[in-house]
């Protein structure tokens, strides 16, 4: 059961932070002329939330989700929090990557 929860929470944040990327992509401005910064910002943007992801996850997930019980039971829960870490770190980069192949013309197609 602790493991779900982990796995869940690491899920939902993923996407909360791809949603927040996306917000962030949307709102930096088309800069004209030869040499364009925007997208350069728009990357770094989304790698900066890339970093910021994991780590968001293994301290919520820690401080606030962590279970009450034994040793074996929270050592468990670490695991799997460690797992969904590493899971939530990884589905960003895919749905980001996803996302950016989808909208190639669009503010999210700079993410790659």
């Amino acid at each position: 059961m602790e493991s779900i929860t982990a796995y869940t929470v690491s899920v939902i944040i993923t996407l909360v932070i791809l949603f927040i990327a996306a917000i962030i992509a949307n709102l930096i401005k088309f800069e004209g002329g030869s040499k364009p910064k925007d997208p350069k910002i728009r990357k770094l943007w989304f790698w900066i939330l890339c970093l910021v992801n994991p780590v968001l996850i293994f301290l919520l997930g820690f401080f606030v989700f962590m279970p009450d019980g034994n040793v074996r039971v929270v050592k468990n829960y670490i695991a799997a929090l460690s797992i969904g870490t590493v899971a939530g770190f990884f589905l960003y980069i895919l749905l980001g990557f996803i996302l950016s192949r989808l909208f190639t013309n669009g503010k999210l197609g700079h993410w790659f």
